[in-house]
């Protein structure tokens, strides 16, 4: 990780990758890209690959998990990359089929330790979000906006922003943290530039460099009080 103009860059090339066979049994890696002790939020890059299926499972932290790459197929339903699996705390959900593997994008509030569990509860407060039908919002000159989870996470929430060739995110003194992935295209932080699944970190209170993005871009953006 290096700092840059006041944010933290993180380049998916150098993120610590774990092993999650010896964390929970289930065939699958970890990678970390952003771990914080204060809020309890982490946030990972989760790599399944061909074939698997992610048994059904129970955890106490609450997660909102982005499909990046491939699809999962859940209650049959089909999530593509950008739909999210809304997680809460204490209730089972699942299984998760990855027919061809499947990256996925994991920000958790509380602990990420699973446990398998054979059925549902009687509630369902788990979601399953598709993109594709939500509307788009003007941010701002070159930036519109789709709010993929705006409760469910706790205070957390997640965002798809999308800059036009040229657009830019300015200067300023961060009054929330913000955590973005760079999910398509390029950003320019003072000079370095930043590549797809590279990530960003603007902490609360303090004042950052503007980001600009001469090709334009689209960012995953968490947002946390």
């Amino acid at each position: 990780m290096i700092k840059q103009a006041g944010i933290e860059i993180t380049r998916l090339a150098e993120i610590p990758w774990e092993a999650r066979v010896n964390v929970d049994n289930w065939p699958n890696r970890a990678g970390m890209y952003f771990n914080d002790e204060e809020t309890k939020l982490c946030i990972r890059l989760i790599d399944y690959p061909f074939g698997s299926i992610e048994p059904r499972h129970v955890h106490a932290g609450m997660h909102a998990t982005t499909v990046l790459k491939n699809r999962a197929i859940v209650d049959g339903l089909t999530l593509q990359p950008l739909d999210v699996i809304l997680g809460p705390s204490h209730e089972p959900h699942g299984p998760l089929d990855y027919p061809e593997g499947c990256m996925l994008l994991s920000a958790f509030q509380g602990s990420y330790f699973h446990s398998e569990v054979e059925k549902l509860s009687g509630k369902k407060e788990y979601r399953l979000i598709e993109q594709a039908g939500l509307p788009w919002r003007n941010k701002g000159e070159g930036c519109r906006a789709k709010m993929l989870v705006d409760h469910g996470c706790g205070k957390m929430l997640e965002e798809v922003l999308e800059f036009a060739p040229g657009a830019s995110l300015p200067a300023g003194r961060s009054e929330q943290l913000h955590n973005a992935l760079l999910f398509k295209g390029s950003a320019v932080i003072e000079g370095e530039t930043l590549g797809e699944w590279d990530f960003i970190t603007m902490r609360k209170g303090e004042e950052h460099g503007p980001i600009e993005f001469p090709q334009g871009a689209t960012l995953l953006y968490f947002s946390l009080p």
